[in-house]
């Protein structure tokens, strides 16, 4: 069983199919690749999934994330660090609960899941649809 993947700007409603190549250009820093998009916040949709005789066969998952892009086109790496400090902070943090020290609640893991699900939102339903009809067509 072989795995792949494919890459869409998600728009609204609209999804827009980017390369590999283009989103690998863009996750290291290359300027130019999406100039469309320069000064806007982007969602990107990754699909994975199984392949059988060379066509998807079963989604194993799909992850969507916002990304920054700056004026050059290029994806802007302060917003990509902050994305990286949340997940590292999710991943270290087994407590659910705030801490509290009298009067004082440390309430950091709470901001930090809003900001979380604010970068990682999930899919509208006509958007899932559209990305399904676009692998399996």
């Amino acid at each position: 069983m072989s795995i792949g993947h494919r890459i869409f700007i998600v728009e609204e409603d609209t999804i827009l199919p980017l390369s590999q190549k283009a989103f690998n250009e863009l996750q290291s820093g290359k300027a130019g690749i999406l100039p469309k998009y320069g000064g806007q916040t982007l969602l990107i949709a990754v699909i994975i999934y199984t392949i059988h005789q060379r066509k998807p066969k079963v989604i194993i998952q799909i992850d969507c994330e916002r990304i920054r892009i700056l004026g050059n086109g290029s994806i802007d790496m302060n917003h990509e660090q902050d994305g990286l400090h949340l997940a590292a902070n999710r991943i270290g943090r087994p407590e659910a609960k705030p801490r509290s020290s009298g009067r004082v609640v440390d309430a950091t893991a709470r901001f930090e899941e809003r900001q979380w699900d604010v970068r990682h939102p999930k899919l509208s339903e006509l958007s899932y649809k559209r990305i399904l009809n676009a692998l399996f067509k």
